[in-house]
Order: structure tokens, then sequence, then C-alpha cells
């Protein structure tokens, strides 16, 4: 019973971080002077599919409510498709949060951009957007920590670089920087936004959430009452 108890309080906690995740990268989609690679390709992608007649089909109507490829649906399309890797090639490796995270990330991306919206931030002058920038990333740290430390899983664009280490024995860090790289470079390719904010963005989401590691797993911990494993050496992995 009591193991029951906290898989749904974990299971609570990791939505939680997910969505406070999400709600960062919405803030930086509606700033739009840049933001984290992934974002940029996520971004890029949608823009690029709603040229094409793909956002015709009813799935996309039925997902978003409009005929259009969000920035949600451009997300979701890319994790089901990095799903399938990791099914095909570790599916040990897939747990109950990647799933979450598969159905989950692209609709909350689509909603925190419909609650940002009403605060008008492309308007704001350029130093409150570059602020605002960071605290997007402070934001997304924050998320992550909590996500990480409910142990359940990540989403599969997180699953990749650590197939990729053990395949080819190099370091988490090149092979992140090399992937980070990749989607920088594509997402700007197909019309991603590339800015200020992407360096900010690629300069302090790592350092934020190197420091709010150990305030994910203490607040996990007080939840959920019991100490969590595998998040030191989550956290051995990404440095």
């Amino acid at each position: 019973m009591n193991k029951s108890i906290n898989l749904l309080k974990r299971l609570i906690l990791f939505f939680m971080g997910m969505s406070i995740i999400q709600f960062g990268v919405a803030l930086f989609l509606k700033i739009n002077i840049g933001s984290d690679p992934f974002t940029v390709f996520t971004q890029g992608l949608a823009l690029t599919l709603n040229k094409t007649g793909f956002k015709a089909f009813s799935l996309v109507k039925l997902i978003s409510g409009v005929s259009e490829v969000t920035p949600g649906i451009a997300n979701m399309i890319i994790l089901v498709i990095l799903f399938t890797i990791v099914l095909l090639v570790e599916r040990n490796r897939i747990k109950i949060g990647t799933l979450i995270c598969v159905i989950g990330v692209g609709p909350i991306i689509d909603i925190g951009v419909k609650v940002v919206s009403y605060f008008s931030v492309e308007s704001y002058n350029y130093f409150i957007k570059v602020l605002l920038v960071i605290f997007g990333c402070l934001i997304i740290a924050i998320g992550f920590a909590i996500l990480s430390a409910t142990n359940i899983g990540v989403a599969p664009n997180d699953i990749i670089p650590f197939i990729i280490q053990d395949k080819t024995k190099v370091q988490y860090r090149w092979i992140r920087i090399i992937l980070d790289g990749g989607f920088l470079i594509i997402g700007f390719i197909l019309g991603g936004k590339v800015g200020l904010g992407t360096v900010i963005a690629m300069l302090t989401t790592g350092p934020f959430i190197q420091l709010c590691l150990p305030y994910g797993e203490k607040i996990v911990n007080l939840v959920v009452n019991e100490k969590s494993e595998g998040i030191e050496d989550n956290a051995a992995a990404i440095a």
C-alpha cells in the first residue's frame, strides 16, 4: 500500500516538474529572442510543417484545437520519433515517466504559451526580455530537478545521450554538446529563432540545474518520505 501511495506521489511530482519545465519553454517561445537548442529545433520544425499539408491532418486539429502545427505538436512528433529509437535500441531505459513525457509535454507547452500570451511579454523592452529568459532558465532547472528526483524516468531526448554514451564510451558532456549543436543548426535552418536568449540558455541552464538538483531531491524526499536513489548517479553523469 505504501509503495502504491509513494508511486502516486512520485507521479504527481513528476507531472509537476514536467509542467514547470514546459512553462519555462513557453516563456522562451513568447519572448522570442532565442531559446535553448532543443526548443529552437521544435520551433523551426513547427514553422516548417505549417508550410506543408501536414497542418490539415485531423489529428493535428484534434490535439491543438486548430489547423496549425504548434510548437507543442512539433515537440510531440520529435519525442515520438526519439521514443521509437529508444524502444528499438534500449527499451529497458523506458519508464512510466518517459511515456508521460511523450504524451504530455507537447500539450503542456501549448497551454503554457496560451497562459504566457496574457502578459504580452513580446512587447516588453529588450532588457526585461533578457531577464525573463534568465528566469525561464531557472524555472526549467527547478522543474528538471524535481522531475529527476522522482526517479521514474525522463523524456526520450534526455535518454538518447546516455545510450550514445554507453555505445561509444564518449563523455556525456561532449555528446550533449554535439547533439545540442545539431538541434541548434537544424532548428535555425528550419526557421527557429536564434539570438541572445540562445546564448543565455546555453550558459545558464546547466549551472542552474546543478544548483537545483539537491533541492529537488529534498522536495521529493519530503513529500514521498523515502530516500530516492539514482539522482546522485544522474548528477554525476551530467557533470
